[in-house]
């Protein structure tokens, strides 16, 4: 074609449009329906020659050339109006016909693998056999009936995989299914109210038993979680959408349930992955095999992930570590320090900050020991009993100063005789004798047998007291112990639980205080199969003043938490409206517990009281920063 003359063309151009012009036009719609029926004939399994529709399929595309166009500028409208349209349409149609045929008689899972190789090989053919430019609309158009027109159905039976825990058909169905745009949110919350559901129904099956034995509600959660975890793996490669399924779901029936219901503390999670660690890290351990404890100790922090208040946990675990340290009850240092480590990768060092100084503490006072029989070897002094000491940082510990007590006398030169090598390596620091926290062993002859009792100190105080006596008063008792009251009256009776003691006019239930005038005896009848037995264990009442201690300390704790976070947000924004500076101290301290909006306001008018902050005069809403 000449510049500027539109009528005149190239040889094979001319014969190209002078075919399609005069003899073509007469053959389109014969032609079109010969080679829909040949793709017909090979979708239904039938031999065709796939060479004929592949040459007039590049004839269409020949075709396309225009008047305006050289053969160099061949376009494809010819091809997409006269064929493609068409074929598009006749494939919808041969599809809708016979996935409506196919379901009469099968089930869903068998259509997933029927409908994931009717487009596999729609992909096959039209890479073979049409123009490039055909695959994406005939992929979209078989997607729109075989998949986006039964996505329902697809849901229904989603939910009957999973009860089946069927995850080789799961997995298939989703990645049918994900090819639909927009189509997966509803398999994710499908997904998101099984794993919910199960999870609430593990816990319940396990409610009477969680609060006694804590690793049965840890098992339980870790179980379901394992469980969801691997189908989310093999099922969905581990897609973001069902992870987030997966945490989601484990957050909401890890933080509420039969357990922390029927406890009515919202926390109890929390306490009860502590004091299945403690049971993990004890001496005494049976939960696990030796080598486990690392794999299961990553398992509880992985639940830790999920706690909304992971101080509670945090306050738990670190008054059950102290026990085990300050008792040498941990099953290794190793195993110890390890569960450190872990959390704090997982939540940072201001979280395991506390513990690592308690075992710097222990670590220092191992050290003091020797340094102290070494001191009077050089003296050439003695001490009455076999002694050591744990000198331990108040503010790392939980505990409270302990009250009034009067040492046995067995103990006073020991005590007299370190208090005195203290000072001289310490001068200006001054100890104070912690001796609720602290234990030993005592002799007891019976009837002719030994036994070997280890006991707290409060404990060998009170047994000590029936060396020359065999029947005392519980006003007696406490006048040369000089134990408070409620203290004592738990020693007294753990003591005749153990039947070493006797008591006659000691209430039967615990949470009743024992009178003055009750007589507390020793047995001499006892008897026990074995010659060394521990003494030093808590009463059930017990543990529950130290839970409700620990409680508090958790309370005061937040509470600071709370003003740190208000003054410095104030700090920095001088001047915020009320509900910003409530969304911005629940965004500092979520990672560690989710305050509550009244706890918050009420730091905020101590605040204002104290004068850190005041409201605005022209909005009371908002508050100014007082510098």
């Amino acid at each position: 074609m000449e510049d500027g003359n539109k009528k005149v063309y190239e040889i094979y151009s001319l014969l190209l449009v002078s075919w399609r012009r005069h003899f073509l036009g007469r053959l389109l719609l014969s032609v079109r329906k010969a080679v829909l029926k040949l793709i017909e004939k090979e979708r239904n399994g039938k031999s065709v020659e796939s060479k004929y529709i592949q040459c007039i399929v590049q004839s269409y595309v020949e075709l396309g050339i225009e008047n305006s166009m050289s053969s160099r500028g061949r376009i494809l409208a010819f091809y997409k109006n006269e064929f493609e349209k068409h074929f598009l349409e006749e494939t919808k149609n041969f599809y809708q016909m016979e996935s409506s045929k196919f379901l009469a008689g099968h089930t869903i899972t068998d259509y997933v693998t029927r409908a994931d190789s009717r487009l596999a090989e729609e992909k096959s053919r039209s890479e073979r056999l049409f123009h490039e430019s055909t695959l994406v609309p005939l992929i979209a158009g078989c997607e729109e009936v075989l998949i986006s027109a039964y996505l329902q159905r697809f849901y229904e039976e989603f939910q009957v995989l999973l009860d089946g825990e069927r995850t080789d058909d799961i997995r298939k169905m989703y990645q049918l299914v994900k090819r639909v745009k927009n189509s997966l949110p509803p398999m994710k919350e499908i997904l998101q109210r099984h794993i919910t559901r199960q999870g609430l129904h593990a816990v319940s099956a396990v409610k009477d038993t969680a609060l006694a034995e804590p690793h049965t509600y840890a098992r339980a959660i870790l179980k379901v979680n394992h469980t969801f975890k691997n189908m989310v793996l093999r099922a969905f490669n581990n897609e973001s959408l069902f992870v987030q399924a997966l945490d989601e779901a484990c957050e909401t029936f890890i933080n509420k349930n039969s357990v922390t219901e029927e406890a009515k503390n919202k926390n109890k999670t929390s306490e009860l992955l502590a004091r299945y660690s403690d049971l993990l890290l004890k001496k005494s351990s049976k939960l696990v095999e030796e080598g486990e404890h690392d794999d299961v100790l990553q398992h509880v922090v992985l639940l830790l992930q999920y706690i909304q208040d992971k101080d509670v946990f945090s306050k738990f675990y670190t008054f059950k570590l102290a026990k085990r340290l300050i008792n040498n009850l941990s099953v290794s240092e190793d195993a110890e320090r390890s569960m450190i480590l872990k959390l704090k990768e997982a939540f940072g060092n201001t979280y395991t900050a506390k513990m690592e100084k308690m075992f710097n503490d222990i670590e220092l006072s191992k050290g003091l020991n020797d340094q102290f029989r070494a001191h009077l070897e050089k003296i050439n002094a003695k001490v009455p009993v076999e002694f050591s000491i744990q000198v331990l940082t108040l503010g790392h510990w939980l505990w409270s100063q302990c009250g009034n007590f009067a040492t046995p006398t067995e103990l006073d030169l020991c005590i007299q005789r370190f208090n005195a090598f203290y000072a001289a390596q310490h001068s200006g620091r001054r100890l104070i004798w912690d001796y609720a926290q602290s234990s030993g062993d005592i002799v007891g002859h019976f009837q002719k047998r030994i036994y070997t009792f280890t006991v707290s100190t409060y404990q060998m105080a009170v047994l000590l007291q029936f060396n020359n006596l065999a029947t005392r008063t519980f006003e007696q008792l406490q006048d040369n112990t000089q134990i408070d009251e409620g203290s004592l009256g738990l020693v007294v009776r753990s003591l005749m639980k153990l039947k070493v003691l006797l008591g006659e006019g000691v209430p039967p239930d615990e949470s009743e205080d024992i009178p003055s005038s009750a007589t507390i005896s020793l047995y001499k009848g006892f008897n026990h199969k074995k010659v060394r037995i521990n003494a030093n264990v808590p009463l059930r009442i017990e543990s529950k003043k130290e839970e409700e201690r620990i409680n508090l300390a958790i309370d005061n704790e937040r509470g600071y938490e709370i003003q740190a976070a208000v003054v410095r947000v104030m700090k920095t924004r001088k001047t915020l409206q009320h509900n910003q500076l409530l969304s911005e101290v629940v965004g500092m301290l979520q990672r560690r517990f989710k305050p509550q909006f009244p706890h918050i306001k009420k730091i905020i008018e101590f605040l204002i009281d104290k004068e850190y902050l005041e409201r605005s005069k022209e909005k009371k809403d908002v508050y100014l920063y007082v510098a």
